[in-house]
């Protein structure tokens, strides 16, 4: 019988994720995947499906049914179909606006579509510059879902911020100048934090998954 490590990377094989990307999004050192016993700890578990919430946990747990969860549908996720993992690449004159509207007259059916690795993205985009590197690099396609309710942001993730003056893929974290403002903070030291107002950002969106290269229709 498997143990979980070996189930585990069977689910990072099947969402084409990288043992380095995993552990960054884990918020752990690289090498705990290769150096992980066959189980993993009650919270990093906790940790795991929250950020993976299409990994069925029974499975990962005790290799009991499927690898995907169920109800993933009831909970916004689709099951996996090559039609649904097709998702709008919004061009970049278009980011500056509201995604869900597609902005300056961009509508969904002219935008190229880009396969998505994983369940769940409503979108895709492409990062530019490198205010985001090492970890994130100039070029890669981030798939993104938006998080409905701006009251939860989850803080020290990088995210993608639909604002008025562009898009921006940074780190959040909470302002000194109070709960209208977010800190945006870069991973490249060379590029200083600034502050942005909520009330000038039109959408939130959860990173869920990003590659160096895309297939597009």
């Amino acid at each position: 019988m498997s143990s979980v490590k070996e189930r585990l990377q069977q689910f990072l094989k099947a969402e084409r994720i990288t043992a380095s990307e995993f552990a960054r999004k884990m918020e752990l050192s690289p090498a705990y995947l290769a150096s992980m016993r066959k189980s993993m700890p009650p919270e990093k578990v906790e940790k795991l499906t929250q950020i993976f919430p299409q990994l069925n946990r029974d499975w990962l747990l005790y290799g009991e049914g499927n690898m995907y969860r169920d109800d993933i549908a009831e909970k916004g996720i689709e099951p996996y179909r090559l039609d649904r993992h097709l998702v709008p690449l919004v061009p970049v004159h278009a980011a500056a606006g509201s995604f869900p509207m597609y902005a300056e007259g961009v509508l969904p059916e002219g935008c190229k579509r880009i396969f998505s690795p994983i369940q769940g993205a409503e979108l895709a985009i492409m990062v530019k510059g490198d205010s985001m590197e090492p970890q994130i690099q100039d070029g890669t396609y981030l798939f993104i879902r938006k998080i409905n309710d701006k009251s939860f942001i989850p803080w020290g993730t990088p995210l993608v911020l639909d604002t008025e003056n562009g898009s921006v893929c940074k780190m959040i974290f909470p302002s000194s100048k109070g709960e209208e403002f977010v800190e945006a903070r870069s991973f490249n030291p060379a590029y200083p934090p600034f502050t942005i107002p909520l009330q000038s950002v039109y959408g939130i969106y959860r990173i869920l998954a990003e590659v160096k290269e895309g297939w597009t229709l």
